[in-house]
């Protein structure tokens, strides 16, 4: 167990560092300069932030080996703690130092985003679903993703990076729920498999997760679009479960209050980040 925690932390680390590293050079695009293929084109052509590209697929193998090694009750928390690490890995290399505004409701939602994961990680239910009950899911979370989209694109500055960051997480969100199906139908023969319309889904939903960070770190600080980007991804699987899998929560004994609490302690500690960092940002 005890390695299990250490390659969780080290996972976090290396996340916390590769979402600083690339929001450092995203940073440095103007937003006025182009869309996606110029943002891409530009961070692309930097060292730093194909370091933290690849950074960030060995923290996915990290994250993966942690989970093989260890149980999901003691591995979550600690790789939720990539927020911290960001925080203070961005404020080091900044030669500035976070106020306690962001630091205090930073610690209030990496423990509500560990509860959430622990307590609220949906059970039971299907491995897969009929193609309507999907369709279905995937029309209302593609009518959120261009809502906000919208309304981040006609905006700058906080509303910008903020709304942003909540569809990437949301996207990420779909990614995994969709890997997890896309692995129970692999095996079948490659031209079943090349056919998948959830493997394309899968590509597709994190290519534009990835591409919309990307433009979520152009546009704002990490302490303002990380908390977004990583509450939506295990609210969006467990919607997703519960929605599409008919898996359902447990919410016998006390997991119901501390589902409550962990959803209050993310929003709340969500909240009180963006004002600060609206604040900082004006």
């Amino acid at each position: 167990m005890t390695a299990a925690l250490i390659i969780a932390l080290c996972a976090a680390a290396l996340g916390g560092w590769a979402s600083v590293a690339q929001q450092r050079v995203a940073s440095s695009v103007p937003v006025e300069a182009g869309g996606f293929g110029h943002l891409l084109g530009r961070v692309a052509r930097s060292p730093l932030w194909l370091a933290a590209f690849l950074a960030t697929g060995v923290g996915f193998l990290l994250h993966a080996w942690a989970l093989g090694e260890g149980n999901l009750l003691a591995v979550e928390p600690v790789a939720s703690t990539a927020l911290l690490f960001a925080l203070a890995i961005g404020s080091w290399w900044a030669h500035e130092r976070l106020p306690v505004g962001v630091w205090g409701p930073a610690f209030l939602l990496v423990a509500g985003l560990a509860t959430f994961l622990v307590a609220g990680d949906p059970t039971g239910g299907d491995q897969d679903a009929p193609l309507l009950r999907w369709v279905v899911a995937l029309i209302i979370i593609l009518a959120i993703v261009v809502v906000l989209s919208s309304y981040a694109f006609r905006g700058r500055g906080t509303r910008r990076a903020l709304s942003l960051g909540f569809v990437s997480g949301i996207l990420f969100g779909v990614v995994a729920s969709l890997t997890k199906a896309v692995t129970l139908d692999f095996g079948s023969g490659i031209a079943d498999d090349l056919t998948n319309w959830k493997l394309w889904l899968l590509l597709a939903s994190g290519i534009a997760a990835f591409l919309l960070q990307q433009s979520a770190f152009q546009s704002g600080s990490i302490p303002l679009v990380l908390p977004a980007a990583s509450v939506m991804p295990p609210i969006t699987a467990a919607a997703v479960a519960i929605l599409v899998l008919d898996s359902s929560l447990d919410l016998s004994g006390l997991r119901a209050l501390w589902i409550a609490l962990a959803v209050v302690a993310m929003i709340g500690g969500l909240i009180a980040i963006a004002r600060v960092e609206a604040g900082r940002m004006q």
